[in-house]
């Protein structure tokens, strides 16, 4: 057990200077991965020259890749769809994939009980199997309950931005600029994660993708029933022939609505949340204060007749 618990501990040292190391060194590993794809055609492979590579991209780098690779192939095909959803929801912080998620998964699923053993054995104690076990369950969903966290606060801030966002393109529409020129100037004013997927669509049309794949592409990104609504209403706009600035206007008004509803709904919930803290912690205070003092004069009062 202790050899298992200090081969953890230095699996996540190494794995966290791998990380650190990728961050500050983002841009220059770019590069020489560009350079070394491109000298893949020319050097030959059993040149003596590999050899004088360093130790972590001859040895660390391709071992990490074919683990990562292993347990993204073992994981099971509708799971790890999910997974892509959930990350390309959050937006993909980290240029994280399925695979890089699935392995800190099962590095924090080993390395949580991993510190805990370690704890104990230095304290003397005795160790708790059912904890170990709660903590490497524990361990095994936090990273993907992290990403779930940014997918839906990304999600969140996308919903609230999008009537104001409808409100300029409608607005510069009918100042005369047409429809992808009136998304881009409101990409420009109203920067955040739903400008940036806009923008990509409109790359994706400019590269020549399909207008209306490149549309639903948005939703798909997002995860926000409301993009749905308004590109459906976009696209439609586009095929029917009719007046795009109608259509915005009456989708600006419906989204304006749903916000309203949106945020009446949150204050009718606010009572019910409050409930549990009031009961548990303010009304015990208030008994205390109001009632105390009424409670030990009737305890002397009775002290004193008997």
């Amino acid at each position: 057990m202790m050899i298992l618990a200090y081969l953890s501990v230095i699996a996540f040292v190494a794995y966290l200077v791998l990380i650190l190391y990728g961050v500050v060194f983002k841009r220059r590993e770019k590069v020489k991965g560009r350079l070394f794809d491109l000298e893949q055609d020319f050097v030959d492979p059993t040149d003596e020259s590999v050899l004088q590579e360093p130790f972590k991209e001859r040895i660390i780098k391709p071992a990490y890749q074919k683990f990562t690779a292993f347990l993204g192939r073992t994981t099971p095909q509708g799971i790890s769809k999910a997974m892509g959803r959930t990350i390309i929801q959050a937006g993909s912080p980290g240029n994280i994939n399925v695979n890089r998620l699935v392995s800190m998964m099962f590095m924090v699923d080993v390395i949580l009980p991993a510190f805990y053993i370690l704890l104990l054995q230095a304290t003397g104690s005795t160790v708790n199997i059912l904890m170990v076990i709660i903590l490497a369950l524990a361990g095994f969903i936090l990273p993907y309950y992290i990403l779930n966290i940014k997918a839906r606060g990304r999600r969140a801030r996308i919903q609230r931005s999008l009537p104001d966002m409808l409100d300029l393109i409608f607005v510069s529409v009918e100042a005369g600029l047409g429809f992808d020129m009136a998304l881009k100037r409101t990409t420009e004013k109203m920067p955040g994660p739903l400008s940036d997927e806009i923008n990509r669509a409109l790359d994706e049309i400019n590269k020549g993708r399909r207008r209306e794949d490149a549309l639903r592409g948005i939703y798909k990104r997002t995860g926000v029933d409301d993009i749905s609504s308004f590109m459906t209403a976009v696209i439609q706009s586009e095929q029917l022939g009719s007046n795009i600035a109608n259509m915005l206007r009456v989708q600006s008004h419906s989204m304006r609505q749903k916000r309203r509803q949106r945020a009446e709904e949150t204050a009718m919930k606010v009572p019910v949340k409050m409930l549990f803290p009031l009961v548990f912690f303010m009304f015990p205070a208030l008994f205390i204060v109001i009632l105390g003092p009424a409670v030990i004069r009737i305890i002397r009062v009775f002290s004193d007749m008997f």
